[in-house]
């Protein structure tokens, strides 16, 4: 079976122009942008058809379904057999967009097997025209051999969220919930670790008197994804997504594989309930869910797994046997390939 699959060795990769002058929103720059957008657009097609031709795959695996709404207006691309995968951004925020929506229910014309990560996913996928027959379902692969059990001892105090500073990952919700759990637990400390905006949350943090309890670590500079988010996992007990959909539509759309790799590490979790979260948790097994934006629930789960130790980590330990099991290779790479041969029958 001979496969294009856009992510790998053949690594065909789609970069599109930055105006080195910045986002201007005059007249002239917004025709500029979509002048360079149409022109990159048309050449990254071209070389697809390219690839195609040396190839001659019997299937394509498109990853992120916004690939596939660049390739939509090229009927002869999408000829082959092809899978293609949902992943956050392009199953929330992307829909809401006319043109990328207008270019999904294109793709789905060709009736390809949809890869998606929930059930809230699969439901707006069936809502662009992908056929429910062919929804597929599988977690993505973590590297479980990077995260040996961690555990957590004796009583919580340290929080950590491991998130992108961004509005969807809910850090103004969390700093809102810290605030009160600090009322009835003070000398707490709470680490966001991630890489965006970090003076706005410094600068949300100081106006809800938290900055002596709330550090910032922008995490761009900090070497290897893996040990370095390890070595965060050790210095904390308990580990937080408490993501919403934010204000443009943008979710999850999956589960937060920073929790789930914190799962593996043996932390207990708490979550909100985004679309994705039931995939490592179960409210009350694995981790604790709350409802997305309530700010009273997130500061009463802190509550209850900072006065329960023993359910803390009886909570890191389900999550760890949990995550092991439905987040390895082998999973996925056995799901892969069922539809890849499904495909090319």
């Amino acid at each position: 079976m001979n496969l294009i699959d856009e992510s790998g060795p053949t690594d065909i990769r789609f970069l599109r122009r930055v105006d080195r002058a910045g986002p201007s929103r005059s007249f002239a720059a917004r025709m500029q942008r979509r002048l360079h957008r149409f022109i990159d657009e048309r050449a990254f097609r071209r070389l697809v058809r390219n690839e195609i031709a040396r190839f001659q795959p019997d299937a394509m695996h498109i990853h992120y379904g916004t690939t596939g709404a660049l390739l939509a207006p090229d009927p002869e691309i999408l000829r082959k057999p092809f899978l293609v995968s949902f992943y956050g951004f392009d199953i929330s925020q992307s829909v809401q967009d006319a043109r990328t929506s207008a270019a999904y229910r294109r793709m789905m014309h060709h009736r390809p097997l949809v890869h998606i990560l929930c059930k809230e996913a699969a439901r707006r996928a069936i809502g662009m025209g992908a056929p429910p027959a062919n929804i597929v379902d599988a977690n993505l692969p973590l590297p479980l051999e990077r995260y040996p059990y961690v555990g957590t001892d004796g009583p919580l105090h340290r929080w950590l969220i491991p998130a992108r500073f961004v509005e969807k990952k809910g850090h103004e919700i969390l700093f809102k919930a810290f605030a009160l759990h600090l009322k009835r637990h003070p000398g707490h400390l709470l680490t966001c670790w991630g890489y965006g905006d970090d003076d706005r949350l410094r600068g949300l943090a100081q106006s809800l008197g938290l900055e002596s309890s709330v550090s910032v670590i922008n995490n761009e500079a900090g070497g290897p994804f893996d040990a370095a988010y390890l070595e965060q996992l050790r210095r904390h007990d308990a580990v937080l997504a408490p993501s919403i959909r934010a204000t443009r539509g943008d979710d999850e759309g999956g589960p937060a594989l920073t929790a789930v790799l914190a799962q593996v590490a043996g932390k207990p979790v708490i979550l909100s309930d985004f679309p994705g979260s039931e995939r490592s948790v179960t409210d009350g097994v694995e981790g604790l869910i709350v409802p997305q934006g309530d700010v009273e629930a997130l500061a009463a789960a802190m509550d209850r797994l900072a006065a329960d130790p023993r359910l803390a980590r009886m909570m890191g330990g389900a999550g760890r046997d949990r995550a092991v099991r439905e987040f390895s290779r082998k999973a996925y790479r056995d799901a892969l390939i069922g539809w890849y041969q499904r495909l090319a029958a």
